[in-house]
């Protein structure tokens, strides 16, 4: 287990609200299983058929969504190839009414089209509103009081400025391109780590996480399927459980 330890000092999660961590649930008489803690996170590992395939599982919210976040961990240990492909990762939940339905687990690719349109909404309603700023930005209105007769009267002088104007859509030009430029690194933080598609040799490992849509429910199962074998893991994410 020591090259397992290895790749969890270099596994980062981008978790910005961890909300809480899940606890796995062991079957009977499962020798296949190894469980393990490392900063206070609960690790499970996995050895079937010269694979070994490591979980953490956490519950985290960010500014695009609230996700039950899955750390992997994948070592090769056989005398051939495989494929970690992340379109064999599924999950099932099991709800509160006893029905189980299955959560979407989000690719690399899904997760960025997520967020770049959450990013759209965002950079057009802000767009929206400092626009409407700029554009009355060259206006200036003036209230001059005049008195005739020992009766007051006010008048309104509404100007315009171009150059105020002017220097108002620029600003906003470069707050645009500035936004941008924030939303380009933020999606390319929230890249780093995230698992895609990957041949592991053998002898060598990766790790990661993957994002898990999030519901409500009691008991979640995470399901991989890699290099012809089926290892599944099932957590406890009941919190009215876990408050008692």
């Amino acid at each position: 287990m020591a090259m397992n330890r290895l790749y969890l000092i270099i596994l980062i999660l981008v978790t910005p609200y961890i909300i809480s961590a899940q606890t796995f649930i062991s079957e009977t008489n499962d020798s296949t299983t190894v469980i393990e803690y490392n900063d206070g996170k609960q690790w499970v590992y996995k050895n079937i058929d010269g694979l070994t395939i490591g979980m953490t599982n956490e519950e985290i919210k960010d500014d695009y969504g609230k996700y039950y976040q899955i750390g992997i961990f994948i070592c090769n240990n056989r005398d051939s190839t495989i494929l970690f492909n992340p379109e064999n990762v599924f999950a099932d939940l099991r709800a509160n009414n006893g029905k189980t339905k299955p959560l979407e687990v989000y690719t690399h690719d899904k997760l960025q089209k997520k967020i770049k349109k959450a990013q759209r909404w965002a950079m057009a309603l802000y767009g929206f509103a400092a626009g409407l700023n700029a554009a009355s930005a060259g206006y200036s209105t003036t209230y001059t009081t005049s008195y005739t007769n020992g009766y007051a009267y006010t008048s309104i002088n509404r100007t315009y400025n171009a150059n105020a104007a002017y220097q108002a859509n620029m600003a906003l030009s470069m707050q645009m391109q500035t936004l941008g430029k924030e939303m380009d690194n933020d999606r390319m933080v929230r890249e780093q780590g995230y698992l895609k598609l990957n041949t592991i040799h053998p002898g060598d490992a990766i790790a990661g996480y993957m994002n898990i849509k999030h519901k409500k429910g009691k008991k979640l199962l995470v399901l991989f399927n890699v290099g012809e074998n089926e290892f599944r893991y099932l957590w406890d994410v009941d919190k009215k459980k876990r408050k008692k």
